[in-house]
């Protein structure tokens, strides 16, 4: 029956989860000599490659902290900031999202790439993420099926805003997150575009929806690097043009950030 709980998500009577990510956290930093009361910074800026999260963590002077081996901690404007190197992948992406909250971050802007599914939505135009059709398995364990993936607050505000100032197109709306990017098959492609969605990455669906969970407000802005909707799959990945790209993006970012830190849509950890 569509919209039924496989039984895989069956919580048997007790959802209480046996791993709590905040006090996980603690442990490990109080087992590896570090601080265990240390606060992440309540804003974190991150991306899925180097490219992305190299321009930002050079904007920031951030440096490695004992938090995390991801993390680096960094200035903006007089506000301690976090930089985060996101793993790919729903799952994955996702369990740094929930460690990071545990340590105090409540507001993130993620960089990442995506595959356009449209005509009009070109190699180096950005999709800014407003909401997600959830094909990852990540989300479901947070909430239901019927419960939409949306990310549409200060953070994707600011992007938005943010991105004006760019000489590439931004485009905000809804993006379609899959965990099998070898199964993106020419009729769901075509069927998605026609129900209006914008693009296709990995993480989007997830991210929005454990924000959501747990009160964290995020933001997603993906530049797009490859047209999913025609056959012979133009894509620019491993380019020099890639990388710059890239680099856009990441000042797109940190522009949105300031924007947040200075109207006080979120407060230093």
């Amino acid at each position: 029956m569509a919209g039924s709980l496989p039984d895989w998500l069956n919580h048997y009577g007790d959802s209480t989860p046996v791993i709590d990510p905040e006090s996980h956290m603690r442990e490990l930093a109080g087992r590896g000599g570090g601080d265990a009361r240390a606060l992440c910074p309540a804003l974190v800026m991150g991306g899925f490659i180097d490219p992305m999260v190299a321009p930002i963590a050079e904007a920031t002077g951030a440096v490695d902290s004992n938090l995390k081996p991801n993390l680096r901690i960094g200035q903006l404007d007089g506000h301690r900031v976090g930089v985060a190197n996101v793993p790919v992948g729903a799952s994955h992406a996702t369990t740094l999202l929930e460690e990071l909250i545990g340590l105090g971050a409540r507001t993130f802007l993620i960089a990442g790439a995506t595959g356009a599914l449209r005509p009009g939505i070109d190699v180096g135009d950005y999709v800014i993420a407003t909401s997600a059709l959830r094909e990852e398995g990540t989300s479901y364990h947070y909430r239901p099926p019927d419960h939409p993936a949306r990310a549409d607050g200060p953070a994707t505000r600011a992007l938005i805003e943010a991105a004006q100032s760019s000489e590439r197109p931004a485009h905000p709306g809804r993006v379609w997150t899959t965990d099998a990017p070898y199964r993106e098959s020419t009729g769901k492609v075509r069927r998605y575009a026609r129900d209006g969605v914008l693009s296709v990455d990995m993480e989007a669906s997830a991210l929005m929806i454990v924000s959501e969970f747990r009160s964290a407000d995020l933001g997603i802005i993906l530049t797009v690097s490859d047209l999913v909707y025609r056959r012979d799959w133009p894509n620019i990945f491993g380019t020099d043009e890639y990388r710059a790209n890239c680099a856009d993006m990441a000042s797109i970012v940190v522009r949105a950030a300031r924007a947040l830190l200075a109207g006080k849509d979120t407060t230093d950890g």
